[in-house]
C-alpha cells in the first residue's frame, strides 16, 4: 500500500526531481544531505497528506454506516427535519442506531409493542389481546383448571377473552407502581400500533 503520510508524499515528490540536481534521499540511519530541500518537500507533503485524509473522510461521510459528527446530524435533518435530532451528549453510534430504526421501522405488530414497553420500562411487560386465546385461554375452574388451559376462577393470571372487542389490547407496564403511564410511553406505543387500533395501558407493580 502506498505511503500516504507527510513523509511518504515528500519522498514521492523528491523521486520525480531530475537525477543529479539534489542529493538522493537518505537511507535508514543516514544523514540528510539536503535539509532545505527536505523541509520544502515536507511542507508539500503535509498539504497532500491533509488532502488525502480529507478525501478518505469524505468517502466515509457518503454512507450512514460510516458517517460521523455533523454529517450524521445533516443526514437526520435531510430525512426527518426537526423530528429526529441528536440528544445532548449522544454519541455517533447511538444516534446512528436511532436513525436506522427511524429509516426502517418495524410497525403494526405485537412484538413492536412489546419492544417499546421493554425499552421504556427496562423490563418485559405483558400484552393481552381479548381475541387471542393464548392470552386469555378458556374459562376453567379450580377443580378442573385444564378446561381453561390451566387458567381458572381464583387464579390471578385469568383473563377473560372476548370476540366482541377486536383491534384492541391491554398493556401492563411493570413500573413498580400504579401511577398513570408516562406520556412518552403512550406516544411511542401509539406510534407502532396499526391504524384504527386501541391500546389500554396501565402501570402495575408487577405483571401477573
Amino acid at each position: 500500500m502506498a505511503d500516504v503520510t507527510q513523509n511518504g508524499f515528500a519522498l514521492r515528490i523528491r523521486a520525480l526531481l531530475p537525477t543529479g540536481w539534489f542529493p538522493a534521499a537518505p537511507g535508514t540511519g543516514e544523514t540528510e544531505q539536503a535539509p532545505v530541500l527536505n523541509a520544502l518537500l515536507q511542507g508539500f507533503g503535509s498539504v497532500f497528506a491533509w488532502v488525502w485524509g480529507l478525501l478518505a473522510s469524505t468517502t466515509d461521510q457518503t454512507r450512514l454506516a460510516t458517517m460521523t459528527g455533523a454529517f450524521l446530524d445533516m443526514f437526520a435533518a435531510d430525512f426527518f427535519g426537526t423530528t429526529l435530532t441528536r440528544a445532548t451528549g449522544e454519541s455517533d453510534d447511538a444516534f446512528r442506531t436511532r436513525i436506522e430504526e427511524a429509516l426502517f421501522p418495524s410497525l403494526g405488530t405485537r412484538p413492536d409493542v412489546m419492544n417499546v414497553m421493554a425499552d421504556e420500562v427496562g423490563a418485559e411487560g405483558r400484552v393481552i389481546e381479548p381475541r387471542n386465546a393464548t392470552d386469555c385461554k378458556g374459562i376453567g375452574t379450580l377443580v378442573s383448571p385444564a378446561i381453561g388451559g390451566g387458567y381458572g376462577y381464583g387464579v390471578a393470571a385469568l383473563r377473560y377473552g372476548s370476540r366482541g372487542a377486536p383491534f384492541q389490547l391491554f398493556a401492563q407496564l411493570p413500573t413498580g407502581d400504579t401511577n398513570p403511564p408516562a406520556t412518552q410511553t403512550l406516544t411511542r406505543i401509539a406510534a407502532v400500533m396499526p391504524a384504527g387500533t386501541i391500546a389500554w395501558v396501565q402501570d402495575v407493580e408487577k405483571t401477573d
